[in-house]
Formats: C-alpha cells, structure tokens, sequence
C-alpha cells in the first residue's frame, strides 16, 4: 500500500469498499488519513506556477526545503563539517530580498548542492527553465584535464566552426576552468568528484539563458586558435544521440547501448535483439551514458544472464523519533525498507551464458549504477572503463512556491553484502579512460578492450552458450 495519500485515493474511489463508506468506522478512517494528507500537503505554501511568490512565501519555500532535508535526507553523514541550520540564515536575506521569480529560483537552487547528492535538487518552474538550462547542441567532457568538444549534434553547430576534438579554453572570454568553477559549480548537485566533473563540464557548461548565446575560444588538434559564437535557442536540425544501439562486432560479439532507464524501451530493445544475442559468443552492456530511471529494466536484462535470481540492494531509511528528542537523544535509527532485499527473478525459456561485459563510465548513474551493482553483484562478468557516479536512492520529491520543484535522497542503498557505493562510486574491473589522442582519432578504447577480453574469453569458452531453464 503507498502511504496515506495512496491509501486515502484507494479507500475513496475502490468501488468493492463503496457499501462500508457511510459505516462511521469507515468515517474515522478517511477522517484521520485526510487529517495526515493536510500535514504533509503544504498546500498553503503553493502559488501560481510562474509567478513571482511574496515574501512570506519565498521564505516559505526555502524553509520547507530545508525542514524536509533535516527530517528526511539519508547522507548528513557525508557532509559532517555542514551547519544546516546556519545555511537556513545565511539563505534567508537572499531569499527575502530576491526580485524576481528567476533571482528567486537563482537564490534557491544554489542550496542543494550543499548536501553534496546528486538525488537531491531544487528546480526552476518550467516556465523558466530555458533562462537556466538552454543550450547548443553539442557535448563536451573533461579529457585528460582538458575540456574537448566530444559531440557536435547539429549541421549548425559545425557550420559555426566547431569539430569533435576542439578543445574549449574560454567561454565568454573567461578561461573554461575558472567559468566553470565560477559560473556552473555552485549550481552541481554531487556526491562524488567524478559526477561533479561531468555535471560541470559536460552537463551544465554551457547552459544559460536561450536569449543569450555563448562564446567559445577553441584550439584545434594542431594548436590553432579561433572563436565560435553559437546560439542557445532550441536547435531544429540538432540531431540526438539514438538512446539504444545494437551491432554485430567482430568475432560474434553482441553490442547493446542502453542509454536510459526510464520505462521499459531498454527491456524492448534488448528483447528485439535477444535471438542475435543468444548466438553470441560474448555480449556488451553499455550504460556509460545512462543517467537512470527505474530499477526494474536492468533487473529484467540481467535474468536473462543467469538462472540465477537477480540480487538487489539493502536499503534502509531514516527513522525520526519525537519522543527520544523529548530525551534529549539525538542518534539516528535506521529501518530497513521491505522487500528491498528480494532477489528479482523471471524465468526464461533461455538464458545467455557466454562471456559479459558492462560498459561504466562517471555518467552511469542513480538506476543505471544498480544495474551495474547487481551485475558487479552477481558477479557473471567484467565492468570496463571509469568509476560510475556514485548516487542513487529514491527522493522525497515536492512543489515549491512559483512553480518549482524539489527532491531530497530519502533512501540509503548498499551492496548486498552491506557495502557502499554512494558516494564512492563502482569502479572498473578494468580501468580505462579515453584520452585526448583517443578522441582526436575518433578511437573508443574503453569498448576496444571490453572487446578483447571476450574475444580472449569466448575463445576459451565451450561451444555451448545457452542452457535450458
């Protein structure tokens, strides 16, 4: 049963409990979950959705932020040397003295980022959100301590003059990496240096407002330097990544991107490919550019590997007692949440049992890093390339005053055998990183040596690869 706004809908609507509703048991019922819903509704706090909220209000949304935080969030223990309750001061005269619903917002999501998760956020209404997250179509990242153009998404962006390779030393005429330390990192919410680097340098650099475009000072493989100026309204002939490649390779090796989780295409394209897979003599995952979802997708692809059930994390939450405050005892419990224990098991007519290997990278993140835990956990074959982000969780997600959104980590996950990754990330069995020379030659060394090893794998493997359930 979900909790008492699920509970309250249920009891309202089911029409097998239609005959009880005028009983005055049944009454105290509904009267008592209406009673929980008023608490936790904060419906005194909303405002028009792209409106500038007054001042009670703005101060209202900041206070319920970080109320929500102090009761809720899972990982103070990450930022041991953080006075909450100062950061509440020290942001109230901000938000008290903003103008405008943007200052507001510009105010407000520079508070999240101080408890060092990437589950937990503050977000600008949707109607100003492209006066924040507007951008060119391309892609960049951080090679080998140089911020390279890894992407470029649309003939417009290359008629501008920019290439895959180029190397970006200043935006607006500042140097890249102060601009971005200044300008892009008070806004990254992240639990590791590894997701802070991608959420600064490929994620958010070059965001701003849409009306604005954006300079770029670029050196080209040869050491030349020129400038390009793009736009950042929306790009109609920009072109997006495909979220889902399969390919044959050399040598009967299945390949398979899986570039997000969020409903169930990753279980469909990986089924669509199922009858070449099965014929493999080793199989690719590669989710370095998944950013999540839901949990459930990767449990389905992963009991395809073995006849064995799927692991799952341990997860817990945090308890909060009023009457040992009363007491004056300040520890934290834990609970373990239910069921979250449970092996994840569908059968199937067949399962693949030839030579594995999951793709990783910093971008592997939130359900694409418990997809990587439970392979890691089931230990059915070799992660290859960088440390995964390193944050998951389940966040207690709500409305802010004006529009906005927030989410606050409210689960805490581990291996099953209890230890963390949040925060710390997964690393590689094998480590590999592109390099700058990798990118300029248009080489991807982290699926060259996934490829190798199964190659080298297969080949010492028996002929038979599948096996009846």
């Amino acid at each position: 049963m979900p909790g008492t706004g699920g509970a309250l809908k249920y009891y309202e609507s089911e029409p097998a409990l239609a005959s009880l509703r005028d009983e005055p048991r049944f009454q105290a019922l509904l009267a008592t979950l209406r009673a929980n819903n008023r608490l936790w509704a904060d419906t005194a706090f909303a405002t028009p959705a792209g409106s500038m909220p007054d001042e009670a209000h703005r101060i209202a949304g900041l206070s319920l932020f970080w109320s929500q935080a102090k009761y809720n969030f899972v990982y103070f223990d990450h930022v041991p040397g953080l006075d909450w309750d100062q950061v509440y001061l020290d942001f109230l005269p901000k938000v008290m003295a903003a103008k405008s619903l943007h200052n507001y917002y510009d105010v407000l999501m520079r508070l999240a980022p101080l408890l060092h998760d990437g589950h937990t956020n503050i977000y600008p209404p949707v109607s100003i959100q492209d006066e924040f997250y507007a951008n060119p179509a391309l892609t960049t990242g951080l090679v080998e301590g140089h911020v390279l153009v890894l992407a470029v998404n649309s003939p417009r962006v290359a008629v501008a003059g920019v290439h895959v390779g180029d190397e970006i030393v200043s935006i607006d005429g500042m140097e890249v990496r102060r601009y971005a330390e200044e300008r892009v990192a008070p806004y990254v919410s992240s639990s590791t240096s590894q997701d802070r680097a991608v959420r600064m340098y490929t994620y958010g650099l070059l965001h701003g407002d849409h009306r604005q475009p954006v300079t770029l000072g670029l050196r080209d493989a040869a050491g030349r330097m020129r400038t390009a100026t793009l736009s950042r309204e929306q790009d109609p002939d920009a072109r997006p990544r495909s979220m889902f490649q399969w390919q044959l390779l050399k040598g009967d090796i299945a390949y398979l991107s899986l570039d997000e989780f969020a409903d169930d295409r990753a279980v469909k394209a990986f089924e669509q490919a199922w009858p070449q897979i099965r014929q493999a003599r080793g199989l690719i995952l590669d989710v370095r550019r998944n950013g999540g979802g839901s949990s459930r997708p990767g449990q389905i692809i992963l009991s395809y590997l073995s006849q064995q059930p799927v692991p799952g994390a341990h997860s817990t939450t945090r308890i909060y007692s009023p009457a040992a405050h009363a007491n004056g005892e300040t520890w934290m419990s834990w609970r373990p949440l239910p069921d979250t224990d449970e092996p994840f098991e569908q059968k199937h007519a067949e399962h693949f049992n030839g030579p594995v290997a999951m793709l990783i990278g910093p971008r592997t993140f939130s359900a694409a890093e418990d997809f990587a835990m439970m392979f890691d956990a089931m230990q059915r074959g070799v992660l290859v390339g960088e440390t995964t982000g390193g944050s998951t969780g389940s966040p207690l997600q709500f409305d802010l005053p004006g529009g906005g959104k927030a989410r606050i980590c409210a689960k805490r996950d581990v291996y099953p055998d209890g230890h963390e990754f949040v925060g710390k990330g997964i690393a590689p069995d094998i480590a590999v990183a592109p390099t700058m020379a990798d990118i300029h030659a248009g080489r991807d060394p982290v699926l060259e040596h996934a490829v190798a090893v199964l190659r080298k794998s297969a080949s010492a493997a028996s002929p038979s690869r599948r096996s009846k359930s």
